[in-house]
């Protein structure tokens, strides 16, 4: 997934747990792009904002943020999104169409 993000583009990575691949897909899209984690856990969406804060050699992340959510229940708007992400989480989702049915609802269309 990383490869086919392109500058400028929205991500969402869903459990994103410390950031990690959330300041991975930062690096892809660049400043006029925008990475989101979503976590349900405050202690590492803690974590995920300190390492932004600390960022890379010392700079901040800036086109990051995070929310505190259960992937089936994004808090973000219809169609926002051009690529949703997610690393061993979706499967640990009780109610798995459900996420699916959010990952829909906030891609543009043609996102993957």
């Amino acid at each position: 997934a990383f490869a086919s993000l392109r500058p400028g583009e929205t991500v969402v990575d869903l459990g994103c747990g410390g950031g990690l691949d959330v300041f991975l897909a930062a690096a892809r899209i660049g400043p006029t792009g925008k990475a989101i984690g979503i976590d349900m856990t405050p202690e590492m969406l803690d974590l995920a904002r300190r390492n932004a804060a600390k960022g890379h050699d010392g700079r901040p992340i800036t086109n990051v943020e995070f929310h505190q959510a259960t992937i089936d229940a994004l808090p973000l708007a219809d169609g926002s999104v051009d690529c949703v992400i997610s690393n061993c989480v979706i499967n640990l989702a009780p109610d798995k169409p459900a996420v699916f049915r959010e990952i829909v609802r906030v891609l543009k269309p043609g996102g993957r």
